[in-house]
Formats: structure tokens, sequence, C-alpha cells
């Protein structure tokens, strides 16, 4: 018997969820309001996560396992998920994904090889971007990608217009307001990073009284001698649009040299996630227990860490259990362990299955890393 399907939108901060539920709501009653909104993650049968984001991306790497179906919400061109949300998201993206989740009750669907429609002239959070992004992820089968995309938006004509046809005035078509255009969102280096959203090509980072921070995100590589601890106050600010400046060829190279090479970007994702975390692990449940799974290169530079990670590979506990046994405050391990999710170095331990669920075939996370769902 088929599960009924509800949603819940997590990783993203409230004005963005807002404007979501309100598109999403107006796409279910569209579509018959056959999804139901969750009200928390856990009991969720989906999850739009905004896997833009530090918190978002942590969420992801949680719920791999957790059977739910996942949508990823992104600016980037690919996402790995059960379906993909392109911003700016549209009226006929929701509507999409909706339909999908409705004929599925909740079931993640099998792989095919067309994301949500493109931009329609429908009611949206932002202005419909002229081609819509490819998805490594599908969003709907082809067959329903085209019929969404000719669908025509519900005209509601009041009654009084039509019984009285020697009326002059035409009645304007009752159509959904538009929903408000998103604020922009804070943006510090974490956020950057995992969305992967520079243009291609070398860029730079330049902030008062740092060091430069110059990276290519198509190299995964960042230029970095020895150590990473002199970019952590990179990690603390919030970043304009224009902080980042694109580099040659030539003066990545001249840069390469000066700063005495190349570490590969994964070590940065670790300390923006460590520096970018506040302390917060966004999502996680109260009891929620961790387990370091594989070593991060850190023993020189962060000998407190050092002691999480002797205490982390111990098993699975919770952050107040790795404060008392490492001597640590429990911050500073909430913050290796936001560093560590968001690099795949740790894990969030599995919750057992219901009496009454099915059970999925086990698959590992690098596995998922690697090749999706």
């Amino acid at each position: 018997m088929n599960q009924p399907v509800s949603v819940f939108f997590t990783g993203m901060d409230s004005f963005d969820a807002e404007q979501l539920t309100a598109l999403f709501n107006d796409a279910n009653r569209r579509a018959g309001n056959h999804v139901s909104l969750s009200k928390d993650q856990g009991s969720a049968t989906a999850l739009v996560i905004d896997v833009d984001t530090l918190y978002g991306h942590m969420t992801w790497l949680g719920a791999q396992n957790s059977g739910q179906t996942l949508v990823a919400l992104t600016s980037g061109a690919t996402a790995s998920a059960d379906y993909v949300l392109h911003r700016p998201v549209t009226m006929e993206a929701m509507r999409a994904v909706v339909n999908e989740l409705g004929k599925g009750h909740g079931a993640a669907p099998k792989a095919s090889a067309v994301e949500a429609p493109a931009a329609q002239p429908t009611p949206s959070i932002e202005k419909p971007a002229p081609t819509a992004h490819p998805a490594t992820a599908p969003s709907i089968r082809a067959d329903e990608a085209a019929k969404a995309s000719t669908n025509k938006p519900e005209i509601v004509v009041p009654s009084s217009a039509a019984a009285s046809p020697a009326q002059v005035d035409v009645v304007p078509a009752a159509i959904a307001a538009p929903v408000p255009p998103a604020k922009p969102r804070e943006r510090r280096l974490i956020d950057v990073l995992l969305a992967g959203d520079l243009a291609a090509g070398p860029h730079k980072l330049e902030l008062p009284g740092l060091p430069v921070l110059a990276l290519d995100l198509g190299q995964k590589v960042f230029l970095c001698g020895s150590g990473i601890k002199p970019f952590l106050p990179h990690t603390k600010p919030t970043l304009t649009a224009d902080a980042w400046q694109p580099l040659s060829g030539a003066e990545f190279s001249a840069l390469r040299k000066s700063m005495g090479g190349t570490q590969p970007l994964s070590r940065l994702i670790w300390l923006a996630a460590l520096g970018g975390s506040e302390s917060v692990l966004h999502d996680a449940e109260p009891d929620a227990r961790y387990k370091l799974t594989k070593w991060p290169q850190i023993e020189r530079e962060f000998p407190k860490h050092f002691r999480i990670a002797t205490a982390m590979m111990k098993g699975y506990f919770t952050p107040e259990e790795f404060a008392q046994q490492s001597g640590a405050t429990v911050e500073d391990v909430r913050e290796f362990i936001a560093a560590s999710l968001a690099t795949a170095h740790a894990e969030v331990e599995p919750k057992a299955p219901s009496d009454d669920a099915t059970p999925s075939p086990p698959r590992g996370l690098l596995g998922r890393l690697r090749g999706g769902r």
C-alpha cells in the first residue's frame, strides 16, 4: 500500500521557504491536492533541499539513506537528487514535481533524461531564465514534460461576467498572485564553494588585511602552500557577488609559483564549513549521533580537532559526548562535525527502520556521491 505523500522544505532560510511554500500550495491545488505539507523533516516522504547552502548540503548528505525522495533546489547546472528545481523556480517546474510526487506517492522515480519543464510565462519567484539548465538527476519523464509545458494557467471568470452578455468591459482572468522576488541571500565562502556557480576559470578573492585566495572550481584546486589555516578568516564574512575577480591562466600560474603550489579543493571546503557553520548543525535531530568515517588532513594545524577526530573514530556519539571524550567545547565539536559532513568525512547514524517500513537496498554514502541516486 502506497504511503501518503508529504513534503518538507529544508536547508533554506525562512524567506525562501515561505516563497516556495506559497508556490507549492498553488501548484498542489491545481494538481488536486494529492501532496501535503509535513510538519517536520523526519515524517516527510519527500524533502525539498536547498543544496547551495552549507546547511542544505549537510541535510542532503544526512538524507542519503533515509528512504525519502529528495528534490534539490539549486542555482547550479547539476545536482544529485531524485528531482531538480532550478532557480528561479517557475510554476510549471513546481507543478511538474508536484505531479510526479503525487503519482508516485513519495517513491523515488526511475531514472530518465528530462528535468522540470523550461520556464513559462506563469507566476514565479523570479523572472524565468531564457533556457533551462541540464540536470544530473531527472525531474519528470519526457511525456509528462511535454504535457506540462502545454498546460495553461487555470482561468476563473466571475459568474456575473458570464451572465451579462451586454457587458462591454472585459473581466481579467483570475490567476494566482505572483510570488514576490526573493531577496538576495547572504553567501559565505562555503555557500559559494558548494553552489559551484562561479564562472569558468580561475578566480581570486581579496579581502582587506588577508592573503589572496585563488581557486579554480573546474580543476578543483586552490592555491596554498603547506598550511590552510591562514585562510580561516576568509570563511567568516558575507561575500558580495563582485568579491570574486577572474584571473587569466598566466596570472593563476604566477600566483601558483609565489604561493607554493595547489591543494585539493576539498580541503578548502572543509575549512570553509568549519569557519562558516557558527557551531550550528542545521536540521539535525536533537539526539543525532555522528561518526568519523575517514581521517581529514588536520594533524599539525588544528590540534584540538585532532583530539575530536580521535574520539569520533571510536563510534557514533552525540556532540556533547564527543566534547566530554576529547576535552573540547561542544561548539568546537559541532564546527568539526559540520566540516566533516560537508566533505563526507563523517556520517549521521542511520535510524532503525520502523516495523511497517519497507527496507531499501543498502547503499554506501560514497556510492551515492559517485553515482547519484
